[in-house]
């Protein structure tokens, strides 16, 4: 038997009942380039040893993060009513809460991002 389990709130859904599937992609955003004659004629050499050090310091998923993320996450139709409501401050137990949430926490619960505060 196949069944899915709500990211928002762990509720079991078996196969052929109401749920529903959210993807978020998060992209780098760059501005187009415009490069000029002294850009060409430059020597850029230094400039790209020291970008290759720094991402030799880093892991190889922190780099892939910092450029593309892709999140799946399925939701009952509770849960999806409070995320339609707002998207960027979702969270299961919204109904009304009074404080800020929080999503890294979240998101965190769910095994995306570090889980080091």
């Amino acid at each position: 038997m196949i069944a899915y389990h709500c990211d928002g709130c762990g509720l079991e859904m078996q196969k052929g009942d109401l749920r529903y599937t959210v993807t978020v992609e998060v992209r780098a955003a760059y501005d187009e380039l415009e490069i000029s004659l002294a850009d060409l004629v430059r020597d850029h050499r230094s400039e790209i040893l020291a970008l290759i050090a720094r991402m030799r310091r880093s892991d190889a998923q922190t780099l892939e993060e910092q450029v593309y993320k892709r999140i799946t996450l399925d939701l009952c139709p509770t849960c999806q009513r409070a995320y339609i409501r707002n998207p960027l401050r979702f969270h299961p137990e919204q109904g009304g809460a009074a404080g800020p949430v929080d999503i890294d926490g979240f998101l965190r619960s769910l095994g995306y991002g570090d889980n080091e505060v």
